[in-house]
């Protein structure tokens, strides 16, 4: 009995000693801490040549880099969001990242496949591990880093944009002076090659063809805002708050800039902020097409007034004097502070209505003749700020004297978020012939901003405003 005791004590010790040498750790391959991976560093410069990775993009953010100038950025597709192709149009909201992972995110916003606004075939069009350039202006907007509206795919797993080899790069050209002006190319590079915030020691002549009007000539201040290239595919530069002719500021009565005229602009360079160079502001117009002058004056010609079919405005895409073309009422019915906003549903523009928490604020279409009928009235509508809006549809009769009469509301929309356009469709029941204006009503609970866009307005298969 003895013998059979000892002989499992001397079992249970054995046991005992074998477990206890699987709590050792081994002593090279089972590290106490897991390794910490190691920070992206920044690399690129943003230009076509050499993009921005995703780091270095943040940082350009985060450093006050212009959400007007465009930049590239190289980076893999992580996926498309859901949802987010609208056949119509043939856009695309997707992330990147630098390997392709969910790490370290950049939100594309409305993206294209091409310059020129090329449509994607469908969400499909773009698959996880892709490897893309783009090229578009960024922003921090609302505490999300992203390309804004507009931008587009120069380079699809190596193939288009400047890894095409028959693609020549833009060129310089000019060399500054009245009888040779730069182009669009010849300017940038002067301008970066600056200091920042420095500012050139002379002024240089610059010509191209307006591609985009951020600012248009208003008497408040004189002057406008615009870039300009050699054609629409080309790099734009910014003319930033140049004057009239003779370096003058433009008056009522001067003619207006559009998209396409051929300028030659005289003024100083500056690389501001070290990220955007641009003319520096008091340059002067020196031609138009050609012309030291306007045709036509600053006269908006007579339109219909049932509808405006040949130049309608419900894309919010042409602005006049700072304000949206077809949306200045003779009457009271439009009452809100209407501002440009690059923030589009489609296209570059949506119009941000001002609200007040005190008064609701109206966006108004232009008075017009509107035979009695069924009208259904579409567009989409985005808080422009986290606390959400109310908005409502409707119209208002104006009476023989001009003056706004009784609103007629086809009921609240609210709840509306800042994160998504929201589709608003109601129907308009005008119950006689006459004048009215169809208005958009912000309500002052809760009184924010929100932004309108892609309005339309029609009867039966008449379209009114489109």
């Amino acid at each position: 009995m003895k013998k059979i005791i000892y002989s499992l004590f001397v079992l249970a010790m054995a046991a005992f000693t074998f477990s206890s040498c699987e709590d050792v750790p081994a002593p090279y391959d089972m590290p106490t801490k897991p390794e910490t991976p190691e920070e992206l560093q920044p690399t690129g410069s943003g230009t076509a040549a050499d993009p921005f990775n995703i780091a270095a993009v943040e940082k350009y953010i985060d450093e006050g880099g212009s959400a007007e100038t465009e930049i590239y950025v190289k980076g893999k597709v992580v996926s498309v969001k859901p949802g987010s192709f609208d056949p119509q149009y043939g856009s695309l909201k997707y992330y990147i990242s630098e390997d392709g992972t969910a790490t370290n995110q950049f939100y594309v916003y409305n993206g294209y496949a091409g310059p020129n606004r090329t449509k994607f075939s469908g969400e499909d069009a773009l698959k996880p591990g892709d490897e893309v350039v783009i090229c578009g202006k960024v922003d921090n907007y609302q505490g999300t880093k992203e390309f804004l509206v507009g931008n587009y795919i120069v380079s699809l797993n190596g193939q288009g944009g400047t890894t095409t080899p028959d693609t020549p790069a833009d060129e310089a050209k000019g060399t500054g002076t009245e009888a040779d002006p730069f182009n669009s190319v010849a300017a940038n590079n002067l301008a970066t090659s600056l200091g920042s915030g420095e500012v050139s020691d002379k002024e240089y002549y610059i010509k191209g063809k307006i591609q985009e009007i951020k600012d248009q000539f208003a008497a408040q201040f004189g002057n406008a805002t615009f870039y300009i290239a050699d054609d629409e595919n080309s790099q734009k530069f910014l003319i930033f708050r140049t004057y009239y002719f003779g370096g003058e500021k433009w008056k009522e009565g001067d003619g207006q800039l559009k998209i396409g005229d051929e300028v030659v602009v005289c003024a100083k360079l500056i690389n501001y902020m070290g990220n955007t160079p641009e003319t520096n502001q008091g340059g002067k117009l020196i031609s138009v097409n050609g012309k030291t002058s306007i045709e036509g004056g600053s006269e908006t010609p007579d339109t219909p007034s049932t509808g405006d079919t040949t130049t309608p405005n419900g894309d919010f895409e042409t602005w006049v004097d700072g304000k949206p073309n077809n949306c200045k009422t003779a009457s009271t019915a439009c009452n809100a502070t209407l501002t440009q906003s690059t923030d589009a549903h489609n296209g570059k523009y949506s119009v941000k209505v001002g609200g007040s928490t005190t008064a609701n604020k109206r966006l108004g279409y232009k008075e017009m003749e509107l035979k009695a009928g069924t009208y259904k009235i579409k567009y989409y509508v985005k808080a422009a700020t986290a606390t959400g809006a109310s908005v409502q549809s409707g119209f208002v009769d104006i009476t023989a004297e001009g003056k706004a009469g009784n609103y007629v509301y086809s009921g609240y929309i609210n709840d509306i978020p800042n994160t998504k356009w929201t589709l608003v469709e109601q129907e308009l029941v005008i119950p006689s012939d006459g004048k009215y204006c169809i208005v958009i009503m912000n309500a002052k609970k809760p009184g924010g901003d929100v932004l309108i866009d892609d309005l339309t307005l029609t009867l039966g298969k008449t379209v009114i405003i489109k």
